[in-house]
């Protein structure tokens, strides 16, 4: 019964790995689109982790909203 416990244990834990690996693979081919990685995009702040803004497009960014 422990060992069936533990293999439970085990397959859970590679299966939450699996799907998370599954889900940085379809994050990184959403932010491949540079139109998706502008502000306001629903993707926009997961993509920020995975290709951060230069300094000089943040302040693009900011002369834009500041112009508005």
């Amino acid at each position: 019964m422990k060992r069936l416990v533990m293999l439970l244990l085990v397959s859970l834990a590679v299966c939450g790995c699996q799907s998370s690996q599954k889900s940085k693979e379809e994050l990184a081919a959403i932010c491949a689109n540079p139109a998706i990685r502008q502000p306001g995009q629903q993707y926009f702040e997961e993509c920020q982790a995975l290709y951060p803004a230069s300094t000089k497009q943040l302040q693009k960014w900011y002369k834009q909203g500041a112009a508005m």
